[in-house]
């Protein structure tokens, strides 16, 4: 099957240690053999470290479940057009010091190249960042409306699962993401009020600031 969806560090680790990653990829329409992520990241994560893994995951439970998630993803190799792309995006971003982390730029990058891959991250602040890259580098507005945020992630898994799964999964890992858990806390009586909150929340921290780079969930 072909790649169509690169995911980066957050996404992986945090839906692996909330026992949600199989069914959050699901949930974007996605097979397994469909997601993939660039050998460094996949690295940095311990797909052949368990020590690592333990590190990202703080409880074995959760180092296995990294594992799982690890080994069931595409490894990206960059073709050198997609490296010289990378670091021109980045020199740039390093110039105007938007906040992008070299893992970021480069998915988003190889994802541009390629045509029809979709892009998600954990990272608010890189999303943010995009409107200020594509002024000085405007190749990346090839990428708009081709972002997942992770909160988009969990308004789709309480869609097709309902409310029980989200208390379920922030139950697993109940520090593994801050906002999921505090939505799910506080606004989690129901699917509606808890969709409704994350709306909100995706709205004023990604939307409104980076407007038109989130695909529609």
């Amino acid at each position: 099957m072909t790649v169509t969806l690169l995911v980066d560090n957050d996404v992986v680790i945090k839906l692996a240690r909330m026992d949600a990653y199989h069914e959050g990829i699901a949930s974007l329409g996605r097979a397994p053999a469909q997601v993939g992520s660039l050998r460094v990241m996949l690295r940095y994560m311990g797909i052949s470290d368990a020590a690592r893994r333990l590190e990202h995951a703080r409880t074995q439970p959760e180092a296995d479940r990294l594992a799982q998630a690890l080994h069931s993803i595409v490894e990206i190799e960059l073709s050198e057009d997609e490296s010289r792309a990378a670091a021109r995006a980045m020199k740039v971003a390093l110039e105007d010091e938007l906040d992008l982390q070299e893992g970021e730029l480069t998915l988003s990058v190889v994802a541009m190249m390629r045509g029809t891959m979709h892009v998600a991250t954990g990272d608010k602040r890189a999303l943010r960042s995009l409107p200020g890259l594509e002024r000085r580098w405007s190749l990346i507005s090839a990428m708009r409306g081709r972002f997942v945020c992770f909160e988009q992630i969990f308004k789709r898994l309480c869609t097709m699962h309902g409310i029980a799964r989200i208390s379920k999964a922030v139950a697993a890992s109940p520090r593994a993401d801050e906002a999921v858990a505090f939505v799910s806390n506080h606004y989690g009586s129901d699917s509606h009020t808890f969709i409704a909150a994350l709306d909100h929340l995706i709205n004023e921290q990604i939307a409104k600031p980076a407007p038109g780079w989130l695909t529609d969930v």
